[in-house]
């Protein structure tokens, strides 16, 4: 037998095998976990909200198993009776980023956050770990869950149904991404589907993307606001808005963000999704993306298409901010150990980042001179610190307000997580 002959076989038994356990494994819809994560700078700790029982999983069900090792957190699924393990993800949050700020180490603080999976048919045993500083997991939490127990509600909290703005086919095999209206009241309805055509032409133009349409579908759920806008608290501007999303996150105006995660989550219950992001009806410069969390961007600034395509590149792909100081954080990054983000490196074990990818005549450490301002290398400045933490190349949509321009190492990370998820 031939090598190809070989791979093609290998691949469909693979594949087949993969098709078995999903379907020995899972049943229809999702589960839904929701949990409070709190804690201080120094201790976390997670505790038991609600289970969901949701109508739509659009996750792949070939690759039930995380390969990438992404996140400050992670979740691992086990059949409870032979303690195999069927589902796992990496991912960030909120509460992630908070606990590396100056606040955290003076005060404790709850968030409200939520796990997917594709929806059990026998017990499961659902395991929660942290990432530590040098990025060994540690197990924080233990649930046992019955698919059968009477506590998982079947029914959902938010009914509306969710329109398509680019479909290429079953959730299964593509990208899900479902777009959110907020701050848009029942009179800016039309203005919200709009918009969400310009943003879903925004990103299907961007490279890698835009030579990968067919591999994502985009869902728009059209949630009503009571007020237009958005919360502004530095400038005393509050709006009764769906999620209650607001600027001055930990104390820096451009980070928009939201805590009201169930209202995040019973919006976006109502479609397939792998990717939540949230549209804000503002003028206002801001945004954020949180890996396998969700992503946020306000709507109407010049800006806001670089934006949206820049916090979808941290939130799909795990790419980490390749700019320097930042005053929201402190101490993110420890110089002693590899960041987990496929886009920075410490250089204390470049070979498993990007090295591969670097000519043999370009130094390491790069120099950050015009004669290396088009080459793959490592540049010193990135994940909010000027010293010790590097990037791919000299500038990069991940770097500055540059639209269309992944680097090539920002490239492949987004495409194989494309073919991760659309597996």
């Amino acid at each position: 037998m031939n090598r190809i002959a070989l791979f093609c076989l290998v691949f469909i038994v693979t594949l087949s095998v993969s098709a078995q356990d999903f379907d020995k494994f899972f049943g229809e819809g999702s589960l839904r976990v929701d949990y409070f994560h709190g804690g201080n700078s120094t201790e976390e700790f997670i505790s038991n909200d609600a289970l969901y029982h949701e109508p739509f999983f659009g996750g792949s069900k070939i690759n039930l198993i995380d390969s990438f090792n992404y996140g400050h957190y992670k979740y691992e699924v086990y059949d409870s009776l032979t303690n195999k393990l069927i589902y796992s993800r990496g991912y960030s949050t909120l509460f992630g980023e908070w606990r590396f700020t100056a606040e955290a180490k003076q005060y404790r603080r709850t968030f409200s956050e939520s796990v997917i999976m594709p929806f059990p048919k026998k017990s499961i045993k659902l395991v929660f770990y942290k990432r530590l500083k040098n990025m060994e997991w540690e197990k924080l939490y233990v649930r046992n869950i019955n698919p059968q127990d009477y506590i998982i509600r079947p029914q959902q909290n938010l009914i509306i149904k969710a329109q398509k703005v680019h479909y290429s086919g079953d959730p299964a095999t593509k990208v899900d991404i479902v777009l959110l209206a907020e701050g848009y009241t029942a009179d800016e309805q039309e203005k919200f589907m709009k918009d969400a055509e310009r943003f879903k032409d925004y990103l299907l133009s961007w490279a890698p993307f835009n030579k990968m349409k067919d591999r994502f579908n985009i869902w728009v759920v059209p949630v009503v606001s009571l007020e237009s806008g958005t919360d502004i608290p530095g400038t005393n501007v509050w709006k009764n808005t769906a999620f209650d999303s607001h600027f001055y996150t930990f104390g820096t105006e451009r980070y928009i963000n939201t805590v009201n995660n169930k209202a995040v989550r019973d919006a976006a219950a109502n479609a397939p999704y792998d990717q939540i992001y949230i549209l804000a009806n503002t003028p206002k410069y801001g945004g954020a993306g949180i890996f396998n969390y969700y992503s946020i961007c306000t709507a109407d600034n010049r800006s806001s298409g670089f934006v949206f395509c820049h916090e979808f590149g941290h939130a799909f792909a795990g790419l980490g901010d390749e700019y320097g100081a930042d005053g929201s954080v402190e101490d993110f990054y420890d110089l002693s150990y590899e960041p987990w983000e496929p886009n920075l490196t410490t250089l204390v074990d470049f070979s498993k980042k990007w090295k591969s990818m670097v000519s043999e005549k370009t130094p390491i450490p790069t120099p950050d001179t015009q004669e290396n301002s088009k080459v793959v290398g490592a540049f010193e400045g990135a994940g909010y610190v000027q010293k010790g933490v590097y990037r791919p190349v000299h500038d990069c949509s991940m770097r500055s307000i540059r639209d269309d321009d992944f680097c090539p190492v920002c490239t492949k990370a987004i495409i194989d997580m494309i073919n991760f998820v659309a597996k």
